[in-house]
């Protein structure tokens, strides 16, 4: 057993190693740590400044002759303020993710490596799946210091204390965020491993981020005639819920195309589920965990598709080494 596994890990230790070495991605990696922990210093700014407005009308009602049973602590939500490092890794830590599962397999090949490697002791799943150990763990691992950090800022600068129901929170955050950023490494990674030209799959890679990313997900948003007012259109013209509901129905094929659009994206499954847990929709502010969880199954189930079945992709053709070779 142990002989088995083994090669997998160092294959996956000499991966992680090579693109810790890669400017490049330890360039962008470092701009999306700062983006996401730049948008929330200065919201926690802005919270601190709330609680100690709060603390010091409290303190003077106290002097006042106040009960404390009487003043009502209002709720900050803290977790809202990852609202921006969300956003960053829907879209800067997609791209981390094209940019490892590409140098996976396309660095083998530019280096004339693959069938040198092929030629040890080892199987073919055993290098598919020690690359795609190694990206896993890089993306996991640099997440994880992403909200790690981003947990610890909360902490000092906002002046409101984490929970463990709120680093719970983040965990699954966390969590979900690994695997969707996995869904684009592996999309990289089958891309330069099974196509004749590296740089045609990087295009590719792109091109399918940039529909999945930000056209998808505009589209679904913008097509919404409920998202063209603040607070939506039907609430702004005080329309009864029944008459709304009516109103809806004659538009009904409309909503399911725009729906459908909307639902192709992986990153806005990954977005309801954030905004969710997180409480940065208002709707889910204040909300316990366990209905939250049961109600957004189906976008975890979404993303945990696309991660397997490209997985799945990965694993289901056999590699030619000699095609391989001659490609190069």
């Amino acid at each position: 057993m142990l002989d088995t596994f083994r090669p997998l890990q160092t294959i996956a230790q000499k991966d992680m190693e090579d693109s810790l070495r890669d400017r490049f991605i330890l360039i962008v990696t470092l701009f999306l740590a700062t983006a996401t922990l730049t948008s929330l210093v200065t919201g926690a700014v802005a919270l601190n400044t709330d609680v100690a407005l709060f603390e010091k009308a409290k303190a003077t009602l106290l002097a006042l002759g106040k009960s404390p049973a009487d003043i009502v602590s209002p709720d900050f939500y803290p977790l809202r303020l990852l609202r921006g490092a969300i956003e960053q890794i829907e879209i800067i830590g997609a791209i981390l993710g094209i940019l490892i599962g590409h140098r996976a397999a396309a660095g083998e090949r530019g280096r004339q490596t693959f069938a040198l490697i092929m030629t040890r002791p080892l199987n073919a799943w055993q290098f598919l799946a020690g690359k795609v150990l190694g990206g896993g763990i890089l993306i996991s691992g640099g997440l994880a210091v992403v909200f790690g950090l981003g947990a610890i800022l909360l902490q000092l600068v906002s002046g409101v204390s984490l929970t463990a129901t709120d680093l719970l929170r983040i965990g699954l955050v966390w969590i979900l965020a690994s695997a969707y950023t996995t869904v684009f490494f592996l999309l990289a990674f089958l891309a330069a491993l099974r196509m004749k030209r590296p740089l045609n799959a990087l295009l590719l890679s792109f091109t399918i981020w940039l529909l999945l990313v930000l056209v998808a997900p505009q589209i679904g948003d913008t097509l919404d005639p409920d998202n063209q007012v603040a607070g939506g259109v039907f609430r702004q013209l005080h329309i009864p819920k029944a008459e709304e509901e009516r109103i809806k129905g004659n538009y009904a094929v409309f909503e399911q195309i725009r729906g459908g659009i909307e639902s192709a994206s992986v990153t806005k499954h990954f977005e309801r589920f954030s905004f969710a847990v997180l409480g940065i929709k208002e709707s889910y502010a204040g909300k316990p965990l366990a209905p939250i969880l049961v109600e957004k199954s189906g976008d975890v189930l979404w993303i945990l598709c696309f991660t397997f079945g490209l997985g799945g992709l990965v694993f289901s053709r056999r590699l030619s080494i000699d095609k391989i070779t001659k490609e190069n």
